[in-house]
């Protein structure tokens, strides 16, 4: 093994001496390159950052070729200071590092995994960063000189090695990365494996080094959701677990607990004791929640009759967030059996979310239950002007289980309603029904979200004769209605009228000079190369020089398909916003409802995004948008001037993926791919382990306030975000917390 080790670590310096080279550095470092600038060393970190741009290798203009230069000097600067004297500057430019992801770095961060004395608490911090900038570098491509992935196996020796002796925070860190790599063969996940538990073996619940072991654990859910079908987990490591979830011999933490049950369903090795041990009132909500979770899915390990006990007992919880997952989990394995009785009951509940995920399983539940039907019926009538959520819901629910109910007059107060979220839901309403009138008139509908929704059913529908609500959506200014007109353009018959209209929108929206646009210009163009036609070239040639790469190359493919000749592109990427300061207080956010959110900032972990939230949040760019998409038991997003996914603030943010984890009440960055953050957020509604490492946590609810999430509605409106602490914070009255 130390052999190996030996081997890889020394294939690996050779190519990262090659990789300094390049950057014009020496092995001792060059001459200050962060200290050429007038910036202080967080500052010149947080710029770097600000700046990291992917390019590619074959590409050389004069544009690119300064970006590249600059690039490589934040390399260089950043690299310098890792060698700092001063341990969060180290800290800092070894979590910047990792935020490249360039598995040429890795070699020179596994120089920092050295291990610690147990009170050198700067040297904890050092490895923890360490190890996690490691693991984020291996989201890079591989190196092409490692085609066997060596360079995987020895990163994860390294950590594990030092893994031996580390604890605290820089153990857990340690942990994380190791559940986390990017293993390719069996052998990996089952040293992975070893090492997981034996750190969980070591670890001393009651001792201060508890919250590592929840750290351990949340390493070992990764490995085995990521690897699973690679290798499963080991039964030791199953039989740890449990004993960790049922408390043998020692009380552990609810987050330790949490962890370990989610590491269980991962791993699908919940067993009968740890499932009733998991429903326990006395213990943690997401224990119970996470074993609703499980009872709803087909390998519960209990007989049916026990699985009617305990899904019972969780449809009474006093979480929400369990009763909802209850009635989701009845409606799959109970309602076939014992009917939708306890359905029924769960419209009665005093939470919106459990009302609605009861509404939405009557959709399909019990389908010879004439009474299903009925109530149904009664629900789906036309929504008052406000609390439409009900309504709407069980209007889909009845189009889903009986489309001949569904019937224009019922249709017509949701199709005429003033609340354009209650027109959406009839548009989808109509798409399940096939009602073609009422899709006609969502076609044309003031809000583009709502002909959104009616766009692709139409297009299904009518064929060839949905063009003129193509080409009237191509007019429109919203950008995610523009992409999904251009998505369902696809296979239509190709007239001079649609050329135009694609054309004319790629215009309209480039002319805008939006980072965020990327998505909705791709499409466009796409749809170009099917539709459109050489004699459009001149309106695409400026493309060629766009500010945004991923769409210049497009252009060139475009152009080169319809002339048969090569374009070369000569992008000019807009120059980065600069980063601003937040305030160390927390963010308020005021609710339509009247409640208030408190949201304290992680400024340290991500400067970046803490920043433009603040300076978003000074300039009232958030008063009045709304939570658009609330996905109960997941996340509530909002942040968007359009209330959809595709309308943000215009450049786009750089993500900042730290060791902070998705858990209730943390707040990230809404993203569609690396670094497309569009000032966009969403608050965790529970514990998501499987977003971490994927979005920037910026963000946490502080304790008091986590009970408000649960009453956060679709729609619901954002009224202001400050940082001030004024009379209002004295009228904050939060819910009782959950047990």
């Amino acid at each position: 093994m130390m052999r190996m080790t030996q081997l890889v670590r020394a294939r690996a310096a050779a190519m990262w001496l090659v990789a300094l080279v390049s950057l014009g550095a020496g092995p001792s470092g060059s001459a200050g390159v962060w200290q050429s600038t007038p910036q202080a060393p967080r500052a010149f970190i947080v710029a770097a950052e600000n700046n990291r741009i992917v390019l590619p290798d074959g590409l050389h203009t004069p544009a690119i070729d300064a970006l590249r230069i600059r690039l490589n000097d934040d390399l260089r600067g950043l690299l310098e200071l890792t060698r700092s004297t001063d341990p969060l500057t180290q800290s800092r430019a070894l979590r910047a590092l990792g935020r490249f992801e360039r598995r040429e770095l890795v070699t020179d961060l596994l120089a920092f995994l050295v291990p610690t004395s147990p009170a050198d608490q700067d040297g904890k911090r050092r490895v923890a960063e360490a190890a996690q900038a490691v693991a984020q570098s291996f989201r890079g491509d591989p190196l092409p000189s490692d085609p066997s992935s060596l360079q995987v196996q020895g990163a994860l020796e390294a950590l594990a090695q030092v893994g031996t002796t580390e604890v605290d925070v820089s153990l857990g860190a340690i942990a994380r990365a190791i559940g986390r790599l990017p293993y390719t063969t069996a052998p990996q996940v089952h040293a992975a494996d070893a090492f997981l538990l034996a750190a969980m073996r070591r670890i001393d619940p009651d001792s201060s080094q508890r919250e590592a072991l929840a750290e351990i654990t949340r390493g070992v859910e990764s490995l085995a959701r990521i690897d699973g079908r690679l290798a499963p987990l080991s039964s030791d490591t199953i039989d740890w677990l449990r004993r960790i979830l049922l408390g043998i011999r020692s009380k552990y933490d609810p987050a330790t607990r949490i962890n370990a049950l989610a590491a269980l369903v991962a791993a699908r090795g919940v067993d009968a004791d740890t499932l009733r041990a998991a429903v326990d009132k006395a213990g943690p909500v997401d224990l119970r929640r996470l074993a609703a979770v499980v009872l709803g899915g087909a390998g519960a390990p209990v007989v049916a009759t026990e699985r009617t006990t305990l899904l019972t007992s969780l449809l009474s919880d006093s979480s929400a967030t369990v009763r909802l997952e209850a009635v989701r989990a009845w409606a799959r394995r109970e309602a076939p059996v014992n009917g939708c009785a306890r359905l029924f009951d769960a419209l009665k509940d005093s939470n919106t979310g459990v009302v609605l995920a009861a509404i939405d399983a009557l959709g399909d539940a019990c389908r010879n239950d004439e009474n299903v039907t009925d109530r149904l019926m009664v629900e789906a009538r036309t929504p008052p002007p406000t609390a439409w959520h009900r309504e709407s819901h069980a209007l889909v629910a009845l189009a889903r289980r009986a489309p001949a109910r569904v019937v224009i007059p019922l249709l017509g107060g949701f199709i005429s309603h003033p609340e354009w979220q209650v027109r959406m839901y009839a548009a989808r309403a109509a798409a399940l029904i096939n009602e073609t009138s009422a899709l006609e008139r969502l076609g044309y509908d003031p809000v583009d979200n709502v002909r959104e929704a009616a766009l692709g059913p139409l297009r299904r529908l009518k064929g060839d004769e949905a063009e003129p609500y193509l080409l009237a959506a191509l007019a429109r200014p919203d950008h995610q209605l523009l992409r999904t007109a251009a998505l369902e353009l696809k296979g239509l018959t190709p007239t001079s009228a649609l050329g135009k209209a694609l054309a004319d929108a790629l215009s309209r929206v480039t002319a805008e000079g939006q980072e965020t646009s990327r998505d909705t210009r791709l499409a466009l163009i796409e749809r170009l190369r099917e539709i459109g036609a050489a004699d459009q070239a001149g309106e695409v040639i400026p493309l060629l020089e766009d500010f945004d790469l991923p769409v210049a190359l497009a252009a060139a493919q475009l152009l080169q398909q319809w002339t048969g000749k090569s374009f070369d592109i000569d992008p000019h990427p807009r120059p980065r916003v600069s980063a601003a300061s937040a305030p160390g207080n927390p963010a308020r956010i005021k609710l339509g409802n009247g409640r208030i959110l408190h949201i304290q900032l992680l400024t340290e972990v991500a400067p970046l995004s803490t920043g433009r939230f603040a300076q978003l949040a000074a300039a009232g760019y958030y008063n009045g948008l709304t939570f658009h998409r609330v996905l109960p038991n997941f996340v509530a997003q909002g942040g968007s001037p359009g209330a959809n996914e595709y309308s943000g603030d215009g450049p786009y943010l750089r993500d900042e993926i730290s060791l902070a984890p998705n858990r209730l009440g943390s707040v990230g960055l809404s993203t569609r791919g690396r670094d497309t953050g569009d000032a966009q957020f969403f608050v965790n509604l529970v514990d998501n382990p499987r977003l971490d490492f994927e979005y920037t946590v910026f963000g946490d609810v502080i304790d008091s306030d986590l009970n408000l999430l649960a009453t956060i509605e679709e729609g619901e409106r954002i009224v202001s975000v400050t940082f001030d602490t004024d009379e209002d914070d004295k009228k904050h009255t939060p819910l009782s917390p959950e047990p």
